[in-house]
């Protein structure tokens, strides 16, 4: 069989036998039923110890090559028949999918997007802003003057995005107190959803525990737990997320990140308190936990006084802080930024590479070039007065037309309200009947971490005018009214699915 040992080499003695015999079977020197010498033969043939043959043979029988037979030996397997051609079939897709969703109730978010599709339906349930109006904006005319200018409209952005959007946001953050903020750590992601992606991949493993608020944002849930994580709730107030139960959980749980959204928070629409700010960042510099500020919302202060994010407090480089361009510009432009502590740089800019290589080169144009020009602060300026405006239609609305029991916030900015039901009426109930009535709105329970949120529901200005937020609040109030009354739910169409922000 021309079977060779070299007792020079490191190789172990029968994993040269077996590599050789191997060799032969493989490339059918030794034909399926042939019959291998014994091991004592083939052990004298070559010198060895019995042993080392006994271990060749069972290294190539536990491969499939051969197998022992009683009153034979060590026999080279082999097929008498070929095996017969499969038929043809679909690709049964389901088994090869690994990813499996574990965000918020897929079924209650097809309903919002079922009803919300609806012919003469108006939707109160996501958020996002309408720009159409903004005297300040020509977003057409920018675009096509980016274009006839950009000579590198097609180049490769940096990884972390062109140096002049990243030197204007740098610039940009510190007028909101980073004092140490600079281009060297932004990052320029498609979206804000994208940065949350990066820092929890960063950060998250199976099996940790993230404090998020409850409720929060639903995209923030998705993620988590897309990686395995365990949210834990921690209650919002009107003064934002209750710092004292961080601290109980960080005092006698291993907490891996807090989520939080300080600033208008979605969906409460709720501010933290600037004690609650200062509290939560001496627990996290204690108990050396990160941070993850969502600052989506920051510039939407109805009063135009922003409070200063997180991160402008922070001394410790415990923040990582996110923002982007949807709340003021809306979601389509998909345009987000990470500052980062030094330390998180080069890992984000890896894992961004992996992703998908850098930032879109337009859209990266388009935006630096607005940011710079007075022209979005103005537009800026517009909005928040807008929104206001909208915010007293809500209230005011909902004064004339909510039943008695039925309570909820005024938020000082952003585009969401909490709205409370009665005791006892359920969101997720209510909104067969709205969709009836003709409106749409957010159940609670799609946003909290853990049980909870049954009896309450968010409400959205952005994408509605003052007549159209009144009239889906009057129609809403006769809904809850007759909320014990229930119609008949029709079969979500998955083509009219929306994100939700």
């Amino acid at each position: 069989m021309q079977v060779r040992v070299d007792r020079q080499s490191k190789v172990p003695l029968y994993r040269q036998v077996a590599d050789q015999l191997r060799a032969l079977i493989v490339g059918g020197v030794l034909p399926g039923g042939h019959r291998l010498p014994s091991e004592r033969d083939l052990a004298r043939e070559l010198g060895v110890n019995r042993t080392t043959v006994v271990n060749a043979y069972g290294s190539l029988a536990a491969d499939g090559l051969v197998e022992g037979r009683v009153g034979v030996g060590t026999v080279v397997r082999g097929r008498t028949e070929p095996e017969p051609e499969r038929p043809a079939a679909p690709m049964p897709w389901s088994e090869a999918i690994r990813y499996r969703p574990r965000g918020a109730d897929s079924a209650l978010a097809d309903r919002v997007a079922h009803w919300s599709a609806n012919p003469g339906v108006i939707s109160l349930a996501s958020g996002g802003v309408d720009i159409s109006r903004s005297p300040h904006l020509d977003l057409p005319g920018l675009v096509r003057q980016v274009v006839d200018e950009g000579a590198s409209l097609l180049e490769d952005s940096p990884i972390a995005g062109m140096g002049a959007l990243r030197e204007e946001l740098a610039r940009r953050l510190r007028l909101k107190g980073c004092a140490d903020a600079t281009a060297g750590q932004v990052l320029i992601t498609s979206g804000s959803q994208q940065g949350l992606y990066l820092v929890a991949r960063l950060l998250v493993e199976p099996g940790d525990v993230v404090l998020v608020e409850s409720p929060t944002y639903l995209g923030t849930l998705s993620v988590l737990r897309s990686m395995g994580a365990r949210t834990v709730g921690v209650p919002v107030d009107e003064q934002g997320m209750m710092v004292e139960t961080v601290e109980h959980y960080l005092a006698h749980s291993d907490i891996r990140l807090i989520y939080t959204n300080p600033n208008f928070q979605n969906p409460t629409g709720s501010a933290m308190s600037n004690a609650r700010r200062e509290a939560l960042l001496r627990l996290a510099e204690r108990y050396h936990t990160p941070i993850l500020e969502d600052d989506l919302h920051g510039d939407l202060a109805f009063s135009g006084c922003v409070a200063p994010p997180l991160r402008a407090l922070d001394r410790q480089d415990h923040v990582v802080y996110l923002g982007g361009l949807s709340s003021t510009l809306g979601s389509g432009l998909r345009l987000g930024w990470v500052l980062a502590p030094p330390a998180t740089v080069s890992a984000l800019l890896r894992l961004r590479q992996d992703m998908d290589l850098h930032p879109n080169s337009l859209v990266q144009m388009v935006a630096a070039e607005l940011l710079r020009s007075d022209r979005y602060a103005a537009h800026v300026r517009w909005l928040r007065e807008t929104l206001a405006t909208r915010r007293d239609a809500l209230d005011s609305a909902l004064r004339r037309h909510m039943p008695a029991g039925v309570r909820w916030n005024r938020p000082e900015g952003g585009l969401y309200t909490w709205l409370t039901l009665p005791a006892g009426m359920n969101a997720a109930e209510l909104l067969e009947r709205a969709g009836e009535a003709g409106v749409t709105f957010a159940p609670g329970a799609m946003f909290c971490p853990q049980a909870g949120g049954e009896s309450a529901l968010r409400l959205a200005i952005g994408l509605r005018d003052e007549d159209e937020i009144g009239e889906g609040v009057r129609r809403l109030g006769l809904a809850v009214a007759e909320s014990e009354g229930r119609g008949e739910a029709g079969r979500p169409d998955p083509g009219s699915k929306r994100a939700f922000v």
